[in-house]
């Protein structure tokens, strides 16, 4: 399982594949909206997702890998530390689906197959 650190040195584990009953349950709990809900479901790959819906999400994994015993979401979001990198990457395996340590093995992949400026794709 993935596992995402926290300021106070707190290492909590994350599961991106969300299931209905993780996104109903926040839903009900007021955390996130029906938006959060569709632009989650409805994002694709040219879509700006805004930040505070990235951090939503990464709220959301934590929830999913922590069904029991679980930081409320504002103590949650008070003990992140926000790295744009982790949160993008979170989010787009949430939305598909996939599971974070893969998706970021696989991101990191095709990152390395991008030609470098001014290698003429070599």
């Amino acid at each position: 399982m993935a596992q995402l650190e926290l300021k106070n040195d707190v290492v909590v584990d994350i599961d991106t594949q969300l299931t209905a009953h993780t996104l109903i349950t926040l839903q009900d709990e007021g955390v996130v909206d029906k938006d959060f809900i569709d632009r989650m479901l409805n994002a694709g790959v040219e879509d700006e997702i805004p930040l505070r819906v990235k951090l939503n999400a990464v709220y959301a994994a934590y929830r999913e890998a922590n069904k029991v015993n679980y930081l409320d979401y504002d103590t949650f979001m008070m003990e992140y530390q926000i790295d744009l990198i982790k949160v993008n990457t979170i989010c787009a395996a949430a939305v598909l689906g996939k599971d974070v340590a893969k998706f970021s093995h696989y991101a990191n992949s095709l990152v390395k197959k991008i030609p470098k400026e001014g290698s003429m794709g070599k």
